[in-house]
């Protein structure tokens, strides 16, 4: 029976990773054949869209996913009908309302004159990508929720195929920002659909279900609402920075280097993913203390692979960048060198947080997050107008070392208390 269960738990946890990964994997194709095959600046357009993109579903994973995993856990078969259901009503109410208001304020303000048609298209086609985006992400989530993740694997398959096939076509329209942004939300329809298709055969939902679920979440949703766009602005705030202070086209030079690490960022996730509950057994079997060592021992060896590919990529750069990526953009080592300590430090990050995160001290790591974020933007901001490009990787840079270097503080105090005092 253990060994049945066993074998059951990792078939879903690779459905997910393999999910996962290819997803990844088509954001990468997607990057590469956008920077191959256009100018930067209509590059540049396309990734402040994903950039927001991010902003908006980690906005609506917060809001929603923590309080529907407890919720999913004591509910009934109706209760599950009703809560979703209930769920779905409030985010397509949502989506329609937001969807209307950012289509009419963008044909507003096309028709005063404050920008011409090519970018009053390319923001139109970001509003409906990011209704679809939403639309999507609600129901891939929900069967995540549900632990169904070989029908969440098989509808990502459909939308990679969508998605990197529309990216290749848009290359060929007037306006491939516009395109690319348009088939991306033509993908995640379709996408979405299925998705929704397959939920609704495992758990067919009750619309009218669940009348106060907004109200009766928004508490929770609201404190987790805060994190996510703190963590956002920690993130991706710099790109924002970096338009509005310098060029789109610069935003397509800093993100086609940090396209080259994107391989670190998946292994980290990825490992991520497992390490979570492995740290949590380590935990309650040998100890904090212990399973600091082994969490500390894991970033070292992490750091090893992590240092090659880095080192592999330094010394190929040149090739990279004239045969891959088809373009040379100024201060490129400068970049790519930042970058290269950016994801070092990410990985370290990422890893040493487990022993916080199963001993649930969300509120300091909160705190450390928002000071960083805080650290970074600042820094960002006044390094820009001195060092243009590099200096918005210079503010990111600070801002993940104070934090790694804050994890790694907490975890070791950490390590010393009392076996109950955490969840």
């Amino acid at each position: 029976m253990r060994l049945h269960s066993s074998a059951g738990f990792l078939r879903l946890f690779g459905s997910a990773v393999v999910s996962q990964a290819m997803l990844s994997a088509a954001s990468l194709l997607v990057g590469l054949i956008l920077i191959r095959r256009q100018t930067d600046i209509q590059y540049g357009y396309y990734v402040l869209i994903t950039v927001t993109l991010l902003l908006l579903n980690g906005l609506q994973v917060a809001f929603i996913q923590p309080s529907m995993v407890v919720r999913l856990a004591q509910c009934d078969a109706q209760g599950r009908r009703d809560l979703i259901g209930g769920l779905y009503r409030e985010q397509r109410r949502f989506i329609l309302g937001v969807g209307a208001l950012g289509l009419l304020l963008t044909a507003a303000l096309w028709s005063a004159g404050v920008y011409g048609t090519p970018l009053a298209l390319l923001l139109l086609a970001a509003v409906l990508a990011a209704a679809a985006t939403l639309y999507r992400e609600f129901f891939r989530m929900v069967l995540q929720c549900l632990r169904r993740p070989i029908e969440v694997l098989l509808c990502d398959a459909v939308y990679v195929v969508l998605l990197t096939g529309g990216a290749y076509l848009a290359t060929y329209a007037t306006l491939p920002a516009a395109a690319a942004s348009l088939s991306l939300a033509v993908a995640a329809i379709v996408g979405g659909s299925l998705l929704a298709r397959a939920l609704w055969r495992h758990e067919p939902w009750n619309i009218a279900g669940a009348p106060t679920i907004a109200r009766d979440i928004a508490p929770l949703g609201a404190w987790s609402v805060s994190g996510a766009a703190v963590h956002w602005g920690f993130s991706q705030g710099y790109t924002y920075l970096v338009a509005g202070m310098l060029d789109v086209k610069v935003v397509a030079a800093i993100a086609a280097t940090r396209l080259l690490l994107m391989p670190v960022n998946l292994l980290s996730t990825g490992i991520s993913q497992m390490m979570l509950p492995t740290a949590s057994q380590w935990l309650h079997q040998h100890g904090a203390r212990k399973l600091y060592r082994r969490l500390v021992l894991f970033c070292l060896a992490l750091s090893v692979a992590v240092l090659f590919y880095e080192g592999l990529m330094w010394l190929l750069r040149d090739w990279i960048f004239a045969t891959v990526l088809k373009k040379q953009f100024a201060e490129r080592d400068t970049l790519l060198f930042l970058w290269c300590a950016i994801f070092l430090a990410m990985m370290l990050r990422d890893q040493l947080a487990h022993l916080l995160v199963v001993r649930s001290r969300m509120r300091q790591m909160s705190t450390l997050t928002l000071a960083s974020a805080l650290l970074a933007l600042t820094t960002s901001y006044v390094a820009i107008r001195q060092l243009g490009a590099s200096g918005a990787l210079i503010g990111v840079l600070t801002g993940e070392v104070v934090n790694v270097a804050g994890v790694a503080i907490l975890a070791w105090l950490e390590r010393t208390r009392p076996a109950g005092d955490g969840a």
